[in-house]
């Protein structure tokens, strides 16, 4: 009878202990977390996914899974951020320009952090803030607003591509014309502001107007209209980021930018969000985006990367398969050589 029970209790003991054991392995195991809010395209998401996944198994020897929500432009992502309170399903908001960052700065929705490499971003450039000197926001792959066409349509149209923010009003090109909503679209939001600051407020509407009617049709977003202009459905795109030519280039599409005769930079930018989650993973994240291995990242998801001292024909050389695409589509060796003018931008 003793043997019996002594074996009954041994038994039971060694039950309950295994119950136990896939808990503890679990949690061995169990992956980091990190979580992204932004308007980035699905392209440079999936780039960094990869790029950062890799570089932390190799650097922790775990994995890490990342959750990256992308509700609309950077407007209706604000929006997103400001219903959260400070109390955010996500770490890192992850693009947009200057505009929205500096709102979620006023609003005490972000926190600063300066990511290593900082300082190989400039701080300003002709005129214009690329970064924050209190440290809450840092672009990581800065861009310009401009125009898209399609030279293959055109042609066959006989139409000379559109130089000047006046020349889209030309009775010539009506119903050839595309864009989307400010509030559906962080560029075209920043077209607007544009217009407003280039030619007055009472002016810039009365332009808008007039433009609204050389529309073939209002796009759903900027990437609707980027695809609407690739496929040759309307030949000419209003406020686009200015990377779109190139992967549109790099896919076989006859499209090219055509930057306005007035625009502004888009520094897109990261920042860490107040009440963060996972702010000790969300700090690693944005020290490996400006590490050298994450600009090459930012890059291969088809956005210039913003580190001043690298070269498009360097990392050409090294295999990074956009290197070749983003200096044809700037025609210099980095996005910061370029020589552009802009307009005075508050």
């Amino acid at each position: 009878m003793r043997k019996r029970t002594l074996a009954i209790t041994i038994f039971a003991v060694l039950a309950i202990a295994l119950l136990f054991v896939p808990t503890f392995a679990t949690k061995a195991l169990a992956a980091d977390k990190i979580g992204w809010v932004g308007p980035v395209y699905k392209e440079l998401s999936a780039s960094l996914n990869k790029g950062f996944k890799a570089y932390y198994k190799k650097t922790y020897g775990k994995d890490v899974d990342i959750t990256f929500v992308r509700p609309g432009g950077w407007p209706v992502c604000v929006d997103k951020i400001r219903l959260w309170g400070g109390k955010p399903d996500a770490d890192i908001f992850l693009g947009a320009g200057a505009p929205a960052h500096e709102l979620l700065k006023q609003k005490g929705l972000i926190v600063p952090y300066r990511p290593k490499n900082w300082d190989k971003v400039p701080a300003e450039w002709h005129g214009m803030k690329v970064k924050d000197k209190d440290d809450y926001w840092t672009c990581f792959a800065p861009w310009i607003v401009t125009n898209l066409y399609n030279e293959k349509v055109l042609k066959k149209l006989r139409l000379p591509p559109p130089k000047t923010w006046n020349d889209l009003l030309n009775p010539i090109y009506r119903g050839n014309i595309v864009h989307t909503l400010p509030y559906a679209s962080g560029t075209m939001h920043e077209a607007v502001e544009i217009l407003m600051q280039a030619f007055g407020e009472k002016e810039a509407w009365r332009y808008l107007r007039l433009l609204a009617a050389q529309l073939s049709r209002f796009s759903t977003g900027s990437t609707d209209t980027t695809n609407l202009v690739k496929r040759g459905e309307v030949p000419i795109g209003v406020a686009q980021p200015q990377m779109n030519a190139m992967a549109a280039r790099k896919d076989g599409y006859p499209v090219r930018d055509l930057l306005p005769e007035k625009t502004i930079l888009v520094p897109e930018a990261v920042a860490l969000l107040k009440g963060a989650p996972n702010e000790k993973v969300g700090k690693i994240f944005l020290d490996w985006l400006f590490s050298k291995d994450g600009q090459k990242y930012v890059l291969e998801g088809r956005y210039f990367a913003a580190a001043d001292d690298i070269k498009f024909s360097e990392w050409e050389k090294e295999g990074v398969t956009m290197a070749k695409h983003a200096k044809k589509a700037l025609g210099v060796d980095s996005f910061w050589a370029l020589d552009v003018g802009f307009i005075e931008y508050d």
